[in-house]
């Protein structure tokens, strides 16, 4: 488990450039990444793989408390940057991420359960 220092976020139909290689991957969406309001240091994302008869699939799981309602679309690719500095890709154009946004009366959180081919990508300067 790796704890989450902040997410950012494009909608998966707005990436104009992916060049990934192997485990990074530079990415450029069309406008800037937008931050999702989370509290620092209130995330965590963990990472599994099993392999499989078409190849491994790989799963990761991201938790997070929101400071504020938000409203995101369908479909993402994600920039989350770990407390130790790594800045990690999760979700593909082919592949994006799906979110799902939970409220009750005392806390917001946003919660991803990602399955791809591809494990978290690291993510590389333009």
């Amino acid at each position: 488990m790796k704890i989450i220092e902040s997410i950012q976020y494009a909608p998966a139909d707005q990436i104009v450039s992916w060049v990934q290689n192997k485990n990074t991957v530079k990415v450029q969406p069309y406008g800037e990444w937008i931050s999702l309001p989370i509290y620092v240091a209130s995330g965590e994302l963990s990472y599994s793989s099993k392999p499989e008869k078409a190849g491994t699939q790989h799963t990761i799981q991201i938790l997070a408390r929101l400071k504020e309602g938000i409203y995101l679309p369908e479909l993402l690719i994600l920039s989350v940057k770990l407390c130790d500095g790594k800045i990690l890709i999760i979700g593909t154009p082919d592949i994006p991420v799906q979110n799902n946004f939970s409220s009750t009366l005392y806390m917001r959180t946003i919660s991803i359960a990602h399955i791809g081919i591809n494990p978290p990508l690291i993510l590389q300067d333009v």
